[in-house]
């Protein structure tokens, strides 16, 4: 007997799906690897490909797939250690059929769930964004800092010579 999952294709995923952060498998690592920015902001995040090669080298990389229900969306990867008081964002990214939709919004609280209730001493996470102006190479609508600002990031210290600032969250703690 056919498993009906096996021949109907699955429903594409809507603003109302449930987002998960799952581990990548040698079962689903092709479908994250084959997610992709918009052409304009492959400059902002290296490939997924990349990403998955460097989190087999690093021991504080922390790889997760973005699901909307059973669909692969996007890509999360931090760097998370112990013991410490801050953790970062590595490397983020929707893919630009699923951007606008907000599933980046919801998996960044995932993750920042995620920091909270694995790391009871965790007071930060920190990352880098490109500046809301843009850069030469980024547009300023292509820049997420107005992004993270909208999750309560705040900009810290000087831009980098590359045009991007570290941003904090201060992690609330219950």
């Amino acid at each position: 007997m056919t498993n009906l999952s096996e021949t109907t294709p699955l429903a594409p995923p809507t603003r109302d799906s449930t987002i998960t952060l799952r581990e990548i498998t040698k079962e689903n690592w092709r479908a994250i690897t084959d997610l992709r920015v918009a052409a304009s902001q492959t400059t902002i995040v290296a490939s997924n490909l990349k990403s998955l090669c460097e989190s087999h080298y690093s021991e504080d990389a922390w790889a997760r797939g973005i699901y909307a229900d059973e669909t692969p969306v996007g890509f999360l990867m931090m760097s998370l250690w112990e013991p410490e008081d801050w953790y970062a964002v590595w490397r983020f990214m929707i893919d630009e059929k699923y951007q606008g939709l907000g599933y980046g919004r919801k998996s960044m609280l995932l993750a920042i769930a995620h920091v909270k209730e694995t790391y009871a001493d965790a007071k930060q996470i920190r990352l880098m964004s490109i500046g809301p102006e843009g850069r030469k190479d980024v547009s300023a609508k292509d820049s997420p800092y107005n992004f993270y600002l909208g999750l309560g990031f705040k900009p810290e210290g000087e831009f980098t010579e590359d045009g991007e600032k570290d941003m904090v969250l201060e992690l609330e703690r219950s």
